[in-house]
């Protein structure tokens, strides 16, 4: 079979099935030094869907992961799917009380994850949690022994296109969390679209998807499910280490990333401190977050044999709506600072959020998309649902605006916008300026309550290492690029700016702070 061929199929449990049909023999999953083929995964997958059926898990139920990037994830994935169970990924660096309203929330049938998680949580819950499976103490309650134990011939089990993959929660960063419900349909037509385009195309046969993003992220799912249909072994890391990945580079495979900007720039830092090389990377693909232009350049520096991606969506989306080619990354083009054109089947407007009219090339409104890849709702959230999802639209709350050649560029968050005296303010605009500054290592730009005008700028900066940046240098930078009234008024200098797992800043957390 040629390296560049896709597979396609209409449901993720269709999926294993081809590849253990047509290289049954071929590296799938590389963990900690076991290696798995996919005709052995196909079979661990078997397993673990018997071994769920054996736990009183039928079709629909919800299955809580509560582990780090372990490589029987993807037994769990695959074999959940085989029984039309939904397995729901949860973020483990939450706090115990946190976990538990999301545990209450999905209704899960059984909970699965590492005890450095699950005794916190049995000891936090103040309602009685699902039955808990463990995944390391060779006990009864062994998740790991029990699916090693359990049939590997298939389920009998037909999933349909409309059933539910995953429950993925929301990071929370405007709420509480909310499960997004994404379908085989959703994985399909996304699939179809990054195939048409040749995304993530592996050029070389040995080339390894390395995969370090947390498997409860959008991103986390879709890389994986994407080296598979295009036959890549994924190096699965327990969790993101840019030390374990410099040292990755060194091996003699190509390898194929995804990162988001913040874990790039540490990477950077990191090959820098090692004195090692990272010309083994052959594509790097990039998104939930803006790249600083200063970081692109450094990252295409350090990284000169990578084909450059740029991924734009959110989880309700699964994961991309629109992608920025390599081509398009090429320093002084101006389309470098959007977020590239959509994908295929996938429609994007920008609308007045007051009116609802669509908005002129240039003018600034909110992004709505249509496609087969929107979820299908949120869990229980029939309101919200509804005040996302209005006649096949989805809401983003991004602001941005489409240029002469249909380039989208994302210029904040709605609900981030500053309003000073009456005038609109997005802090990305600030940010992209500051972010080019030699001495700031990190910069988020939030509002500030004030009496007379109702908000004003105030700026968040990170000092690189050794640098003494100061106030001055702000304002200095900032001069005679932006309009008067978008200058800041308050500086602040911190460590490290807060994150989400899925490297977003919490602005919220600023504001409050």
């Amino acid at each position: 079979m040629a390296v560049r061929d896709i597979i396609q199929a209409d449901t993720v449990d269709q999926l294993i099935r081809d590849l253990a049909r047509l290289a049954p023999d071929r590296t799938a999953l590389i963990f900690e030094g076991e290696t798995a083929s996919y005709g052995e995964l196909n079979q661990r997958a078997n397993r673990a869907a018997h071994a769920l059926k054996g736990l009183g898990v039928c079709s629909g139920d919800r299955v809580v992961w509560l582990a780090r990037n372990l490589g029987i994830f993807w037994d769990a994935l695959l074999g959940a799917a085989k029984i039309g169970a939904v397995l729901t990924p949860v973020n483990w660096r939450l706090a115990p009380p946190e976990i538990a309203q999301i545990i209450k929330d999905s209704g899960a049938k059984i909970l699965i994850g590492e005890r450095i998680f699950l005794d916190p949580l049995l000891a936090e819950a103040h309602f009685e949690l699902p039955k808990a499976y463990d995944l390391e103490t060779g006990g009864e309650k062994d998740f790991a022994l029990l699916a090693g134990a359990a049939l590997d011939d298939e389920p009998e089990h037909s999933a349909e296109i409309d059933d539910i993959v995953v429950q993925l929660y929301t990071s929370g960063t405007t709420g509480l969390p909310k499960g997004v419900l994404l379908t085989h349909r959703n994985y399909r037509d996304s699939g179809a679209a990054g195939a048409e385009l040749g995304i993530l195309l592996p050029q070389t046969d040995d080339e390894t998807a390395l995969h370090a993003l947390p498997h409860f992220h959008v991103a986390g799912v879709n890389f994986g499910l994407m080296a598979m249909a295009r036959m890549m072994p994924i190096l699965q890391m327990r969790q993101f280490d840019p030390a374990e990945i410099v040292d990755a580079a060194q091996g003699t495979a190509p390898l194929n990333s995804f990162f988001v900007p913040a874990m790039i720039m540490m990477i950077l830092q990191t090959a820098k401190e090692k004195q090692r090389s990272l010309e083994k990377f052959a594509a790097v693909s990039y998104g939930a977050a803006p790249m600083p232009a200063a970081l692109l350049d450094a990252a295409m520096t350090a990284m000169p044999n990578a084909q450059w991606t740029q991924f734009y969506g959110a989880t309700e989306t699964t994961g991309a709506l629109t992608t920025l080619s390599h081509a398009d990354h090429a320093g002084g083009m101006k389309q470098r600072a959007s977020a590239g054109k959509p994908l295929p089947g996938c429609e994007i407007r920008v609308v007045n959020p007051e009116t609802g009219q669509d908005a002129l090339a240039g003018e600034v409104g909110e992004i709505l998309t249509r496609s087969g890849f929107v979820m299908q709702g949120y869990w229980k959230r029939p309101e919200a649902t509804a005040a996302c999802l209005k006649d096949n639209w989805y809401h983003t709350g991004d602001a941005g605006y489409t240029d002469e050649k249909g380039y989208l560029y994302v210029v904040d968050r709605i609900k981030d916008m500053i309003i000073s005296g009456g005038e609109n303010i997005y802090p990305a605009e600030l940010e992209n300026i500051l972010g080019a500054h030699p001495a700031i290592a990190e910069v988020a730009v939030v509002g500030a309550p004030d009496e007379k005008w109702g908000e004003i700028v105030k700026v968040i900066a990170v000092r690189r290492p050794g640098e003494a940046l100061e106030e001055d240098d702000i304002f200095e930078c900032l001069h005679g690029k932006i309009a008067a009234f978008k200058m800041p008024r308050i500086v602040e200098f911190i460590e490290a700016l807060p994150r989400n797992p899925s490297g977003k800043v919490l602005k919220t957390k600023l504001r409050t702070g």
